[in-house]
């Protein structure tokens, strides 16, 4: 039988106890007696050696086996990730073409509100992630994260509107409206075609057809005055006159010559977007020949080719009788030096008949 090591050395302990000899006086250290305890002493430290070691290598024995079996933490594979039907496609290298071709090629079309569009082999292609393994025998076919939903969100941005609100005027005390409201559009849902798209994305390797769809709803336009505009210009070519606003406020009119028929000024709501203090203008006459006026001075970009500036070559008797320009709004220099001054960059720009 073997002890458990605690056990075995509180017998070791008690056997000790036993053979110590309590009132043992050797007189000399040639003694019979000393001599025969000194024997004895010596049998018992080997029993006691030799018993501690059969016991501490049973007791490591039985410490591996059970404690340090238990304690050791269990050896797990780490399993793969499964691949997902319909997201992700593996196929053979000689194939990769004729797969992909299968699907970009496949109908889709995408329908927002009443009006439905196709949607193009480059785009389809644009959500696929192409990756090939270390060999170069097969090819793995992905759906790109977000990709669907964002073209999908681009096509659909040309149906989405955004409202013109109606702009009405106080020009020398009569109310007019100078802009005509228009309602503009917005997508019901803007969750709907990425939840679309996250459905889709597991079919779009079978190149089966793909269609998607979302609703339109109403942006209904406002109707506003000057106090919504931080500083606002308004030219009517009809009459031949500008008015300028700040805070709602008129702040100064004038007389102005804008375009003429061939080349009339462009009508709507702009913005200045450019100034220059001089500039050197050229350009093409309706008949094909060229035109050119150097160093017109005080000038506003707010449509393409066309600003609000000064006009030297003409007398004050011009503005306000006729309409001449190239599709510009001319004013006197003063006047024009007055607006440049006043109107930065961003500026609101109302043209109107």
């Amino acid at each position: 039988m073997v002890l458990p090591q605690p056990a075995l050395l509180a017998a070791v302990t008690a056997v000790r106890a036993q053979v110590q000899p309590r009132d043992f006086r050797p007189s000399s250290s040639h003694s019979p007696v000393f001599k025969h305890h000194g024997l004895r002493l010596a049998l018992i430290t080997l029993l006691v050696l030799a018993v501690g070691v059969a016991g501490i290598v049973v007791g490591g024995q039985y410490w591996s086996k059970h404690v340090l079996a238990q304690a050791q933490p269990l050896v797990t594979e780490n399993p793969t990730k499964p691949t997902i039907a319909g997201l992700n496609l593996t196929v053979p290298a000689a194939q990769l073409d004729s797969r992909v071709q299968t699907i970009t090629g496949q109908p889709a079309t995408l329908t927002v509100g009443t009006q439905t569009v196709p949607i193009s082999p480059a785009t389809i292609k644009s959500w696929l992630q192409i990756t090939t393994n270390k060999t170069k025998t097969q090819d793995y076919i992905r759906i790109k994260s977000g990709a669907m939903e964002t073209s999908l969100n681009q096509l659909a941005g040309q149906f989405v509107k955004t409202p013109i609100n109606a702009v009405t005027v106080p020009e020398d005390g009569v109310n007019r409206v100078v802009v005509g409201g228009r309602n503009g559009t917005s997508l019901t849902d803007p969750n709907d075609l990425k939840n679309q798209a996250d459905l889709t994305a597991k079919t779009v390797m079978n190149g089966t057809g793909l269609k998607f769809s979302t609703s339109l709803q109403t942006q209904a336009f406002q109707s506003v005055t000057p106090t919504a505009f931080g500083k606002l210009l308004v030219a009517d070519v009809s009459t031949k006159k500008m008015w300028a606003f700040q805070d709602g406020q008129q702040v100064n009119s004038w007389l102005i010559s804008a375009g003429k028929p061939s080349t009339p000024t462009p009508l709507g709501q702009f913005h200045v977007y450019a100034k220059y203090t001089v500039q050197d203008m050229r350009g093409f006459n309706p008949d094909g020949s060229p035109y050119f006026q150097p160093a017109v001075p005080w000038v506003d970009y707010f449509s393409g080719g066309s600003a609000v500036h000064g006009v030297y070559w003409h007398p004050l008797s011009w503005f306000g009788v006729n309409n001449s320009s190239h599709g510009c709004v001319g004013l006197p220099v003063d006047e024009a030096h007055w607006v440049y001054d006043w109107a930065p960059i961003g500026t609101t720009v109302i043209v109107h008949a």
